[in-house]
């Protein structure tokens, strides 16, 4: 019995890469990119990052802040500044800001809950105290909306700070597209609050041009919004719809 004959021999060209092998080389490197674009710059940062336990007393710190000022706040504002109490958007913007101190992104993902949920109790405590009566519904309502939001804003804070490569512009467009959205579905489209609308335009406009100094991520965040403004868009749409159909 004789050994069997080599598939090739050596005169013979290496088979040559198929589209598939190809197309799956091109996903598995970017998503080896992204990977380490969110992991980039752990333990290189410089600045101030906050222990977990100081990171969560900062959380209730800014929920407290944030929520008394809300109730005591609506009652002497006026349109367009009412808006800025009154809104979504700027209710999520606290957890984007403590996740900007967070060492990692789980911490900023927890801390932003924590924000938002303080923020939630603090507001109705205050209403309480005034007097008003704030109707289970609409907090549950509210609480629904900070579990899905803080975390995503506390994440989007530590993104805006510490992201590289791919994921560079992600936390900032978030946060911008947030106000940019509410402006025009919120605002625009529903209310008809133009110059609440105007208003919100204007801060989603300046979040992108202030914010996007560092790590110049103008570019990059004026990219992503291509995805994360029809995002808000159509969270704003799933939010009316909600809010109509249960109030």
């Amino acid at each position: 019995m004789t050994a069997n004959p080599p598939m090739t021999t050596p005169d013979e060209p290496p088979l040559a890469a198929t589209p598939d092998d190809t197309a799956g080389a091109w996903r598995a490197d970017q998503l080896r990119r992204i990977i380490s674009g969110v992991g980039a710059g752990r333990g290189r940062e410089s600045g101030w990052h906050a222990g977990f336990g100081t990171l969560l007393a900062l959380a209730v710190l800014v929920g407290v802040l944030v929520g008394v000022a809300t109730d005591l706040l609506q009652a002497y504002l006026d349109s367009p500044w009412l808006s800025l109490v009154n809104s979504a958007s700027p209710w999520l913007a606290p957890a984007f800001a403590v996740g900007i101190g967070a060492r990692r992104y789980w911490h900023a993902a927890v801390a932003g809950l924590v924000t938002c949920v303080v923020e939630l109790i603090a507001y109705d405590v205050t209403a309480h105290l005034r007097g008003i009566a704030v109707g289970s519904g609409i907090t549950a309502f509210w609480a629904l909306c900070g579990v899905i939001g803080g975390p995503t804003f506390g994440v989007a804070g530590k993104l805006w700070r510490s992201a590289r490569g791919p994921v560079r512009g992600l936390g900032l467009a978030v946060l911008a597209s947030a106000f940019l959205g509410e402006a025009a579905i919120a605002y625009g489209l529903y209310l008809g609050y133009y110059s609440s609308a105007a208003l919100f335009t204007v801060i989603g406009i300046v979040l992108i041009a202030a914010l996007g100094r560092r790590g110049r991520q103008h570019v990059r965040s004026c990219l992503w919004m291509l995805v994360t403004l029809p995002a808000a868009v159509v969270g704003e749409l799933l939010l009316h719809l909600v809010y109509s159909q249960t109030f």
